[in-house]
């Protein structure tokens, strides 16, 4: 550690993969699809495309636009090791959520 830098701001300061977070919080249903979505330009990250192995952190926007519907979401929370299904939702705030017809 270099002298006179602070480190104390970081030490609360969590990140995790996209991947993980996507996947773990049940947007879409595994880190494999997260990454082919990804790789496709599906997947934002505070506007920008992402990569699987963005690092996210609390209040990021993440948009998830597949040809089967379009979320938006803004993350509030990190999931615990093993959570249900029913909790999941709690992880994150829905800014815009819509569905779409395959034709």
């Amino acid at each position: 550690m270099k002298p006179g830098i602070d480190t104390s701001s970081r030490l609360n300061f969590k990140l995790m993969r996209l991947d993980k977070y996507i996947a773990a919080a049940r947007i879409l249903k595994s880190r494999s699809l997260v990454k082919t979505a990804a790789d496709e330009d599906m997947v934002f990250l505070n506007g920008n495309k992402a990569k699987p192995a963005s690092n996210v952190k609390m209040g990021d926007i993440i948009e998830v636009d597949t040809p089967r519907f379009y979320k938006k979401i803004r993350i509030v929370e990190f999931p615990s090791k093993n959570m249900r299904k029913t909790e999941t939702v709690n992880l994150y705030q829905i800014l815009e959520e819509r569905k779409k017809e395959l034709i």
